[in-house]
């Protein structure tokens, strides 16, 4: 039963979003807003602004957390720090796995590179052994033309430790000058 369980869990989107949705540990959401330069929102945009993409943490991102914990520097973590850098992924979506370690196809687009997100929106839990969530927010503004496809969240700036990652529920099409807002809502 427990096996099976896992497999529904760590089935691609409505596993996990189901693991978001009854507080299961590990199992998180990100949310991402585009707002035009010009105002106009197409109906692909408004599409795009509803849905939120589920993910569950990378293994390394185990560790970084474990790290935290304990203040002890666990497997490959050196120097672990709270992951709230947001990383956003440009060429392509990505097949996230549990071994992965960088965000494949990271931007280097101007505004769209990696940045420190704002921490809030803590929420503590409700139940004994009950999940508490909290959230990372920024929004970047675009400096030239891109398409943001998936993102992650780091321990640092360039580099670091990966916690999480994800596919956008789809891809955002920007132009420069464009917004994209992300909402990271981790659940531990």
């Amino acid at each position: 039963m427990k096996k099976l369980i896992q497999k529904i869990l760590h089935t691609p989107y409505f596993g996990p979003m189901i693991g978001f949705y009854l507080g299961i540990k590990g199992f998180n959401r990100v949310k991402a807003n585009i707002v035009r330069i010009n105002g106009n929102l197409s109906m692909f945009d408004r599409f795009l602004n509803m849905m939120p993409s589920f993910n569950s943490r990378v293994n390394i991102g185990g560790d970084l957390i474990g790290s935290l914990i304990t203040g002890t520097s666990l497997n490959s973590i050196v120097s672990p720090l709270p992951p709230k850098y947001i990383a956003l992924a440009d060429t392509s979506t990505i097949t996230a796995a549990a071994t992965d370690t960088t965000l494949a196809h990271e931007t280097a687009v101007s505004g769209l590179t990696r940045a420190l997100g704002t921490e809030g929106g803590y929420v503590r839990p409700t139940t004994l052994d009950g999940a508490a969530s909290y959230t990372v927010t920024k929004t970047f503004t675009a400096g030239a033309t891109g398409t943001i496809y998936a993102a992650a969240l780091f321990d640092a700036s360039s580099a670091g430790n990966m916690f999480v990652e994800a596919n956008l529920s789809s891809s955002a099409t920007l132009n420069s000058g464009d917004t994209l807002a992300i909402t990271w809502t981790v659940n531990f």
